[in-house]
Order: C-alpha cells, then structure tokens, then sequence
C-alpha cells in the first residue's frame, strides 16, 4: 500500500480511493470516473489482510473498504461516498433530482449495503459473523440462499422499467451499485439464465466510458501495486 494521506492538519487538496478488487468500492470508482474527477486510486489486498494492517486501520478503523479520502478526512462506506461524490460534482447528476426519485435511489444503495452485502459475507467471509469453522459453512447455505432471493428481487425491478437504468432517465449511482452486484454473481458462478434482463442490463452498462475507465484505473493500479 502506498503511503496514508495525513488524517488531520493536511492542507493538500487531494482525494483518495482505497478499494479492493471485485469489492463494493468498484461503485464510488466508477462514479469518480462518471464526474471526471481527478483522484489518487489506491488498491488494497484483502487476500493478505492488508485492511487490518496499522496502515489501513488508521484511515478506516473497521478495515472495511472502500474508503475516500478527502483532503486528509476519510469518508467510509459507498453511501457515504455516494453523497459526498454527488455534492461535489453537482454536473454528473449521479443522484436523481427529483426527491422521491433521489429517496428510492438511497433506499436501493441501503438495502445492497444491508442484505446484499451481507449475504456475500456469509459466502466469502464468514469470519466476521463466526469463530468457530464449523458454523462459518454453515453460513454458506443460507448466504447464497439471500444472495439468489436478492437477485431475483433485482430481476423484478429491471423488468419493471423500460429505462436503461434502474432509477429515473439517466445512469446513476445505483446502476454503479448494480454493477457490483453484477460482479458478485459472476464471481459466485451463477448463471445469467437465472436474471436475464439484470445480465443484460448490466452488459450494456459495462460497456460505458466511464465504467471502462474505472476498469482500467482498476488494472492498472493492481498492476503497479504488483
């Protein structure tokens, strides 16, 4: 990991991303691509346990990302990141304007952090509900369980539009969210017979400059992390 950024006293103007492969922090990455802002990507490996290293811990205390930086001041969990993105770059309209619109799209990015989330957990990270190994697989179950229901719940919501996107008439923070969803199935092996219009929709949603742009800024910092 490259060095923190000073938490207090800094008077550089600079914003960092701390992000993980196939994690949660691919949204806020390709919503900083989707609002051109200039910022530092910085890759951190949850494979060596890197996140709970007194580096990271000083920047985000839960060993959690993805965690922004902003101007030495660090904003953790994609909804916060969302809203700080959003009020920043008030021109990517990342969030939707209209308030109920803007209401249905926190009520989405929520339930992903809450339910969707969580169900991966269980899969790919039992440790954190468990000490003993017998009761981590016996997380599995259940997990992919939610994790099949969630996207079934996602295949609803994009059979009930006929937008592109998932909220409102134009790509936003939730459609990044998706994407990340998207990213989980495929990790998990699931097939895209199970939520075809959701594995379309997401296709089509990977193929946006901004999302490529993330995928490359995603490469190559891996790569020069390497």
């Amino acid at each position: 990991m490259t060095a923190p950024i000073p938490l207090a006293g800094s008077t550089a103007s600079s914003i960092s991303l701390y992000f993980a492969p196939n994690s949660s922090a691919f949204a806020p990455l390709v919503l900083l691509e989707e609002a051109d802002a200039e910022y530092r990507a910085v890759a951190i490996s949850l494979a060596t346990g890197e996140q709970h290293g007194p580096a990271y811990r000083a920047i985000n205390p839960q060993g959690r990302v993805p965690t922004l930086v902003v101007d030495g001041t660090p904003i953790p969990e994609v909804v916060g990141i969302v809203t700080w993105i959003a009020h920043r770059y008030p021109g990517a309209e990342i969030l939707p304007a209209d308030p109920v619109d803007r209401a249905r799209a926190y009520a989405l990015m929520s339930w992903i952090a809450s339910t969707v989330h969580v169900a991966l957990a269980q899969i790919r990270r039992p440790e954190r509900y468990a000490d003993d190994p017998s009761i981590r697989a016996a997380l599995e179950a259940p997990g992919r369980a939610a994790f099949a229901a969630a996207l079934a719940d996602l295949e609803a919501r994009s059979n009930a539009t006929s937008s592109p996107y998932l909220i409102g008439d134009r790509f936003g923070a939730v459609d990044a969210y998706a994407l990340v969803v998207r990213r989980w199935a495929d990790g998990l092996g699931l097939d895209r017979t199970g939520f075809p219009s959701f594995a379309d929709r997401t296709d089509a949603l990977f193929e946006r400059a901004s999302v490529r742009r993330a995928r490359n800024r995603e490469t190559l910092t891996l790569s020069a992390a390497a």
